[in-house]
């Protein structure tokens, strides 16, 4: 059953209907048996909203937790759309900002935490900033650390050496040295906090679907930067993120998949080289991870699939 067409609900910002029209920010927030971590982000939404007019669109990929009544009954002004399956992260963000307004259209993780004025900089950043493309944040701990959050586009050596285990020669791509409190340009910072100019979205589109899990925002940055748009890194905006509390439950298949995205992302980019290269640097590592045969399956030609735990 798709929720989107039984129980689409008004858009309301602090008591009044939104018009499409009026809608300056869409936040897109898929979530997958995350009750706790939903709670705690749409409060925080609620706590610290955005001064323009806005809308909340969560994505639920089957959720079996009680997720879908918890928003139903505590975030009545959420737009909720649920799927009956696990669709993907790459799958629920599209759904999300197809059933979108915005000018701008903010992607979140569902393990984040919005704090004080964050997403009003980014939306101020975007509208005086008409050639940049998208913005993104500092991503902290719960503890306040700082995450490192941005990299260069990965090159098939930058791959090799990661699945190696030395990623200390990788220096190019992990950008040591970031200065995580200035603004300023950048290639991948990661999607987990990334607000996006709605005329980029139509001009390139939103996820690569074959990026079940992994890589779909390296290779939407990407894109974006190819089409001429630039991203830039926010320096004074600050978000929690929890950090990959759906991974973290990974299965055997699901990390399967996720060296598989892996591996297709450098396919695209090195061709044949990839397969020749990495491939046996990936299997090595995730027999390793693993211990199970599962892992020659990356051997094997990658068959379509439609649903995963991320």
């Amino acid at each position: 059953m798709d929720l989107s067409e039984t129980n689409r609900r008004d858009q309301r910002q602090r008591g009044r209907t939104l018009n499409v029209s009026d809608v300056t920010l869409s936040i897109v927030i898929p979530n997958w048996n995350g009750q706790k971590l939903i709670r705690d982000l749409l409060g925080s939404i609620q706590a610290h909203p955005p001064p323009s007019p806005y809308e909340v669109i969560v994505v639920d990929n089957g959720s079996t937790d009680g997720s879908i009544a918890l928003i139903e009954h505590e975030f009545p002004e959420v737009h909720l759309i649920g799927n009956s399956s696990n669709l993907g992260y790459a799958r629920a963000n599209n759904q999300g900002y197809a059933a979108s307004a915005g000018r701008f259209v903010l992607l979140l993780g569902n393990d984040t935490v919005i704090l004080d004025r964050s997403v009003e900089k980014m939306v101020e950043y975007l509208d005086r900033h008409t050639d940049v493309g998208a913005v993104a944040c500092r991503l902290l701990n719960t503890d306040g650390t700082l995450q490192g959050s941005c990299k260069r586009f990965p090159r098939l050596r930058d791959a090799a050496l990661t699945y190696l285990s030395l990623h200390w020669m990788a220096t190019r791509y992990n950008m040591r040295g970031f200065d995580y409190y200035q603004t300023q340009e950048v290639e991948q910072p990661a999607a987990t906090c990334l607000m996006i100019r709605r005329e980029v979205i139509e001009q390139i589109g939103l996820f690569d679907e074959r990026y079940t899990i992994l890589y779909n925002d390296v290779d939407l940055c990407r894109r974006i930067w190819t089409a001429g748009w630039k991203i830039v890194f926010v320096g004074d905006a600050e978000i929690i993120h929890h950090g990959s509390y759906s991974t973290l439950r990974s299965s055997p298949a699901l990390r399967l998949e996720m060296y598989r995205n892996i591996l297709l992302y450098h396919e695209d980019e090195a061709g044949l080289w990839a397969r020749v290269i990495l491939l046996p640097i990936l299997t090595v590592r995730l027999f390793g991870v693993l211990k199970s045969p599962v892992a020659f399956k990356l051997l094997l030609p990658q068959a379509t699939n439609t649903a995963h735990d991320w």
